[in-house]
């Protein structure tokens, strides 16, 4: 009996080994199969210009929203409702808000949604060269979700919070990724709906989870790539 036990637990360590072997060794596969899905590195890098629009329901009410961004860290977000204008922009420095219920005028964002912000503004995401910019991503392994198998990596970033994609078994497209974002808890952005947009896949429905509850859900009714946006846009008074 000990002899059969000590040779179980041999075999077990070994697995174990060469599971996590494996998984050291997939990591880049899966990436790699990822970035393929979505349409190929080169020309996911070769967006200059992406800008999306469509509609976002919160908390009972709805708002038209349009979402620009480029390279190489610029970012806004216009949201539109009950009359009201709310914009929020990142020049690559400095992030600014208009808020008409809070300032008449455009303020500073504050250091935790500067932070956010930034983070939206990385057009390819944290797979793209996740090396270069310092990013380790782990393996966790596969999980069945509502009848679907996931591939759950587990992306460390640099100053940032630690990000679980999940991608589709299947398309290997993000199905969701969660975050934990410091002081409000853990948030769930699932991507559904995607299209073909020149030749690369993108999600045209987009839902933030938090506490099992449904925080923003997004449709997008049309993405643009590469229309031509001044630098101006991103710099708001």
């Amino acid at each position: 009996m000990i002899r059969k036990t000590l040779v179980f637990l041999s075999v077990c360590t070994a697995l174990f080994c060469f599971s996590s072997s494996a998984f050291a060794q997939t990591v880049d596969e899966i990436v790699q199969k990822n970035l393929a899905a979505k349409g190929g590195v080169e020309k996911l890098k070769g967006i200059s210009t992406l800008r999306s629009t469509g509609t976002m329901t919160a908390q009972g009410q709805s708002a038209t929203i349009t979402s620009t961004s480029k390279r190489p860290n610029m970012t806004r977000q216009d949201f539109v409702t009950t009359g009201q204008t709310i914009v929020m922009a990142f020049d690559g420095t400095t992030a600014r808000m208009i808020n008409p219920a809070m300032s008449p005028t455009a303020m500073e964002m504050p250091a935790e949604q500067l932070e956010m912000i930034k983070d939206q503004s990385d057009m390819d995401g944290p797979l793209v060269d996740y090396k270069t910019k310092g990013f380790q991503i782990e393996f966790i392994g596969a999980e069945m979700s509502n009848g679907k198998k996931l591939m759950h990596l587990r992306v460390h970033r640099k100053a940032l919070p630690v990000q679980d994609v999940y991608l589709d078994g299947e398309t290997y497209l993000e199905s969701k990724v969660t975050t934990e974002v410091p002081g409000s808890g853990v948030f769930e952005t699932q991507f559904s709906d995607y299209r073909s947009v020149d030749g690369m896949m993108m999600p045209y429905s987009i839902k933030t989870v938090a506490a099992g509850m449904t925080v923003s859900e997004m449709k997008l009714t049309k993405i643009e790539v590469n229309a031509k946006i001044d630098d101006a846009v991103f710099k708001i008074k």
